[in-house]
């Protein structure tokens, strides 16, 4: 699957230059960047830099008393696959490869007759959301956990977490029944901790309990005016609802769809809608040399390609290089140059002081096309921008000019659902997703409030915690990302999330979040093989912190809920990590 610039969204065409093999990257919250899994370059305007060495494994580790800082935004080198390699596979697998192929084609014919029996084919996904929610293992019936249950559980963990690997003040763990509540393990529950992208649990479980699983979000263009002889007599207004994964392809199917519709002409401005969510807000407890990255890109009720905007640079020998955008319509100034093959990638995209656009300068390798992608400052104003280009682009003729406004009373053109909420939950869990939290967060503010401003949102977000009885001392939310390093969250009430998940979706509230060892941002991880498939979690990770939170598939004793938070840790991360892989595999066997 190809993948976006922006942290954790696929895009919509794949890269020409697309290699598999390269690990994904990490915001600060946690976040991984899918776009350089691919082999797309992901820097966004500091200068590509040098290549990343632990391919998204293990963050740097920070010494405690100096609290480092890392950043991920470097372009991630890709893994070579040696011709050798390659073949050696074939020939040790060369008469199974032929049944195998055999099988395929004759399932292949099957499953083509079958579809076209089918009398309506179902409508293609939209490629900016994952594959479906997997089902949960199957388990035996539920035992009971036994005093003696209980004391050997808890003598492994206590084993671990007593190691070298934690220190002793700032580890918070505590382990329970997720249907019951019964604590089985607790250590420093109570002390609040940096929690990284862990927060998103919070936000997944406000949003889902405001807007329910099947809840989609609406954009739609509505219009004042009358369409007579191919001409709209009026302006159109893009009305944002706060779509997370809402892609500039799909404002190129409204402009489609208005030409099937008839309109030839616009006699009329353009207007972006973006009131549900308030006025577009950069958070201030962001800091400000992590804004230009998509991971850090404001929220808007009317955000194109998860708030970023990609840059595609074509290297030409001699010459500058070919600069093309999209969504379209913003300014770019300035010019590239095109090194030799061996040169130093010094480009920078910095954004216009107004808003308008983007000056591009330094230079680029010769060599194949390169991506990148930085956040777009104000994501209402460009929607606008991009739709009124769009239509130009197509053949419409527009009078007007593109604006920010508030809709009126009008005629619907187009309208656009996303997938269900369950489904961009799942996405945001497994590729950890900044923007998705953010715009949910808003979401959830609005449900709460009439608006969804970053103020109400938060303050929605605390309420929700106080009405389902999930402990709060201690707590404070900044963000529903993790990317700010004021937020402050306890393992007790990650567990208490957990719980609230656990009691009203069942099973299935484990299988919105990514398999550790197998998907997503947790596949680095390394659980025995009897865990494996068995344990579902959210990971965060945001300089000095790291965290991890979710449930077990037990062996006997049916679902148990975790959460670890680690600060300032004294002996690398690698450490830590083990350590929670061997009491999580040890955990799924009672």
């Amino acid at each position: 699957m190809a993948t976006s610039p922006w942290t954790a969204r696929p895009s919509p065409t794949p890269s020409a230059n697309c290699s598999a093999g390269a690990g994904p990257q990490r915001s600060r919250s946690g976040a991984v960047s899918l776009a350089t899994a691919n082999g797309n370059h992901s820097s966004t305007g500091l200068g590509a830099g040098p290549t990343a060495s632990n391919g998204g494994r293990t963050p740097p580790a920070a010494p405690a008393h100096k609290r480092v800082r890392t950043y991920s935004y470097r372009a991630v080198e890709r893994l070579p696959r040696t011709r050798g390699v390659r073949r050696g596979g074939r020939r040790r697998r060369r008469s199974a490869l032929r049944v195998a192929l055999v099988l395929l084609v004759v399932a292949g014919i099957a499953a083509a007759v079958a579809f076209a029996l089918r009398p309506h084919a179902l409508p293609r996904q939209s490629k900016s959301i994952v594959a479906p929610v997997p089902g949960p293992v199957s388990l035996p019936a539920r035992a009971r956990w036994t005093p003696n249950d209980v004391a050997g559980l808890q003598a492994h963990v206590r084993e671990v977490i007593d190691g070298q690997a934690f220190p002793p003040s700032t580890t918070g763990v505590t382990v329970a029944d997720a249907r019951t509540g019964k604590q089985l393990y607790s250590r420093n529950a109570r002390v609040a901790l940096v929690p990284g992208s862990t927060v998103k649990l919070i936000v997944a479980a406000a949003a889902l309990d405001a807007l329910g699983s099947g809840y989609r979000f609406k954009t739609s263009i509505v219009t004042n005016g009358e369409l007579r002889d191919g001409t709209l007599q009026g302006n159109i207004w893009l009305v944002g609802g706060g779509d997370p994964v809402l892609t500039s392809d799909d404002l190129r199917r409204a402009v489609h769809e208005l030409q099937l519709a008839g309109v030839e002409r616009i006699h009329g401005n353009v207007y972006a809608d973006g009131s549900r969510f308030g006025n577009d807000e950069i958070n201030a407890t962001w800091l400000p040399e992590d804004l230009p990255y998509g991971w850090a890109a404001p929220a808007s009720a009317i955000s194109i390609d998860g708030g970023s905007e990609q840059f595609t640079l074509t290297p030409s020998a001699g010459t500058t290089a070919k600069v093309s955008i999209d969504p379209p319509g913003a300014r770019v100034l300035g010019s590239v140059a095109t090194g030799s093959s061996y040169s130093d990638n010094t480009l920078r995209i910095d954004a216009l002081p107004d808003g308008s656009g983007y000056r591009l300068s330094g230079q680029i390798p010769y060599g194949a096309s390169q991506k990148y992608w930085r956040s777009v400052p104000h994501p209402t104003r460009s929607a606008a921008i991009a739709l009124f280009q769009m239509l130009r682009l197509a053949g419409l003729s527009v009078e007007g000019f593109p604006f920010v406004g508030t809709t009126p009373a009008g005629r619907v053109l187009w309208e656009h659902r996303s997938a269900p909420l369950d489904r961009i939950v799942n996405q945001m869990f497994v590729t950890s997703d900044n923007h998705i939290a953010e715009q949910l967060l808003r979401a959830v503010g609005w449900k709460a409030t009439g608006v969804g401003s970053m103020h109400r949102s938060l303050a929605a977000l605390n309420t929700f915690l106080r009405r389902k009885g999930i402990p709060r001392a201690g707590v404070v939310l900044a963000d529903g990302s993790g990317l700010s390093d004021h937020n402050r969250v306890t393992a007790q009430c990650l567990l208490g999330v957990l719980r609230f998940m656990a009691r009203h979706k069942g099973r299935q509230a484990a299988t919105l979040l990514p398999r550790v060892g197998m998907e997503g941002t947790v596949s680095v991880r390394h659980l025995s093989p009897e865990a494996l498939g068995r344990v579902y979690a959210k990971d965060g990770y945001i300089a000095g912190a790291s965290s991890l939170a979710g449930y077990v598939f037990t062996a006997h004793h049916g679902l148990v809920s975790f959460a670890f938070l680690v600060d300032d840790w004294q002996h690398g991360l690698d450490g830590v990590w083990a350590g929670e892989d061997q009491i999580l595999s040890r955990i799924a066997r009672f």
